[in-house]
């Protein structure tokens, strides 16, 4: 599928330009796929760029305080047993300050104004894919307790659902706190569940903050609250219709769709994963994925170690918390036909490895699990305190070690009697460090995602509406603004960059008008438009032609020698 028609389309840079049209999808050779997974187990071949490495970490005493005033001195971090040198080294300290989003009604941008301090962010996915409805209802206590009882209302906290059709925002970041708890208030567990009090909601719903404003609107309570319920509902209907290869495919699309959402956001990410386990497993040595029964999962490799590039680039902290809660007994449901004389042991084996699952996931990424508790709030309130205060350590890859695979991570401190935790380790193959790898199905994905993916600063704007070409169609100008950013250039190419501008437009039902339209530009700058670029940014001007009527069209900008991308979403009516 080519992306059609590329109209009106220039960059704004005052050079001449090679450009070419995108494509977004072409069939894939099986063949060629296995001989370059065979290729990705074996040795790495480095692009020209640089790869640091991120590495947050949390140094505590045994009561749980961060210890402050370390140096980088201090630190040692170990690749594979090797000692690496670090380049770049900052003890943060977050803010809980709202986010919020720019007000210019013809203007749309994927960036959240935060100030000039770090801000902490927790963001909440209850995974109804993996979740069975009974345990669904048991997280849904757990999770208005924590944030009933825990929630600084200036805390910037999200909620989304996992579902078969994808990630959906229940709560953004920039709504107040308040909004969600009132919303889980109204919202039925299951069918013996009542609903809490009228006097329960009135008590939040009307309630002023501590700065004196006025209560949340009753109407964005309801809104949140029908989101929340008609998701419970669905996915209770199509929970046992999943296989395993389609869970393990929509679980990592959901978590890499987060992770580009967060990935803009400076500093540690705080990811609560409430679930009912992870529809795979993992080698603990290799942290591949452990077979299927007599599937392999061999295709799905390249997806996975992806989705773990981008957790460990946001960089993101895994929380998963199991929400079946204590576990003592296996207990046999009657809906199970035949059981087997060796159900309870399985069961038991299978809860086993799903917990060492969850304790796996967490690790690789800095976090921590928990199941097997009646109080999954913990977890909520410790993924949010870890993120209070940490170091953020760095350094860069050693290019003369080829050898693909998982690299394990091990940092230490020269102080007795603390705590550290950091990631355990991260992937590097081919398919992690060329992002030619990943462009179609990157692009596909932020085209497609609810979320706008903020690792570039993107603005948009609606400029003339003209009569169109074809009959009974409109011309609709637009313009594409892609902030100053010094990455977008490679040096040491001659400043090269490589970048695609697509747009797509849906209308309110979510069905796509035409083929995404968009370009790929490629250029060679003078130091004269470097310096230009580098100061202004980039601007690309676009047009679609539309129909009268309403539509929402997602805007995705990517360059392709870092595999950042930036997209937003932007309402548009034509009349």
């Amino acid at each position: 599928m080519t992306i059609g028609r590329a109209l009106s389309c220039y960059a704004t840079i005052g050079v001449a330009l090679t450009c070419s049209i995108l494509v977004l999808a072409k069939p894939r050779d099986k063949d060629k796929d296995k001989n370059k997974e065979k290729e990705n187990n074996s040795e790495v071949t480095f692009t020209a760029r640089t790869e640091l490495v991120l590495i947050p970490t949390l140094v505590t005493d045994k009561s749980g305080n961060h210890i402050t005033g370390l140096k980088k001195e201090d630190f040692r971090v170990l690749e594979n047993g090797a000692e690496q040198k670090i380049a770049t080294f900052e003890e943060i300290t977050s803010d809980t300050q709202r986010l919020s989003r720019p007000s210019n009604p013809n203007e749309f941008s994927n960036s959240l104004a935060s100030g000039p301090s770090a801000r902490r962010m927790t963001l909440i996915v209850l995974d109804l894919i993996n979740t069975p409805f009974t345990d669904q209802a048991y997280a849904r206590k757990d999770l208005l307790k924590y944030l009933t009882q825990s929630v600084d209302q200036r805390e910037p906290t999200a909620l989304y659902t996992l579902t078969r059709s994808g990630i959906h925002v229940i709560h953004d970041f920039a709504t107040d706190p308040r909004v969600l708890v009132a919303a889980l208030h109204r919202v039925k567990g299951d069918a013996s569940q009542t609903v809490d009090s009228p006097e329960d909601v009135e008590a939040i719903t009307g309630s002023a903050s501590p700065d004196g404003s006025a209560g949340v609107d009753p109407g964005a309570v309801q809104s949140e609250a029908q989101k929340i319920q008609t998701m419970m509902e669905d996915s209770e209907l199509n929970f046992q219709s999943f296989q395993q290869r389609l869970a393990i495919t929509y679980t990592l699309q959901g978590m890499q769709q987060v992770a580009q959402a967060l990935a803009g956001f400076p500093g540690r990410k705080s990811l609560i994963w409430a679930s009912g386990g992870f529809p795979f497993s993992v080698s603990d040595n290799t942290m591949q994925l452990a077979p299927a029964g007599r599937d392999s999962l061999t295709d799905v490799l390249p997806m996975y170690e992806h989705t773990w590039q981008l957790m460990n680039d946001a960089p993101i902290a895994l929380y998963p918390v199991d929400v079946k809660g204590l576990q003592v007994s296996i207990m046999l449901r009657a809906s199970i036909r035949n059981p087997g004389r060796n159900y309870a042991r399985n069961m038991s084996w299978r809860r086993m490895d799903t917990q060492s699952t969850l304790q796996t996931f967490a690790s690789m990424t800095g976090g921590r699990a928990y199941y097997n508790s009646n109080d999954l709030a913990k977890g909520f309130r410790d993924a949010v305190s870890d993120s209070a205060e940490y170091y953020m350590l760095g350094y860069y890859l050693d290019r003369s070690k080829t050898k693909a695979g998982w690299r394990k991570l091990a940092v230490k401190v020269k102080r007795d009697h603390v705590d550290v935790r950091a990631r355990s380790g991260f992937f590097v193959t081919n398919t992690t460090v060329d992002p030619e790898n990943s462009r179609t199905d990157d692009i596909s994905s932020a085209l497609q995602s609810p979320l706008d993916y903020t690792s570039l600063a993107l603005v948009v704007r609606w400029n003339e509406i003209e009569p169109g070409k074809e009959p009974g169609k409109k011309h609709v100008n637009y313009g594409m603004h892609l902030e100053p950013d010094a990455a977008l250039t490679n040096d040491a190419e001659i400043n090269h960059f490589v970048i695609d501008f697509v747009a797509l437009a849906k209308t309110p039902e979510g069905k796509t008008v035409d083929h995404p339209v968009g370009q790929k530009i490629e250029a060679h700058l003078t130091p004269e438009k470097l310096a230009a670029v580098r100061q202004h940014g980039i601007a690309y001007n676009g047009a679609l032609d539309l129909a009268p009527g309403e539509y929402t069209v997602r805007f995705v900008v990517r360059d392709d020698l870092s595999g950042r991308i930036g997209s937003v979403a932007a309402p548009l009516k034509v009349e």
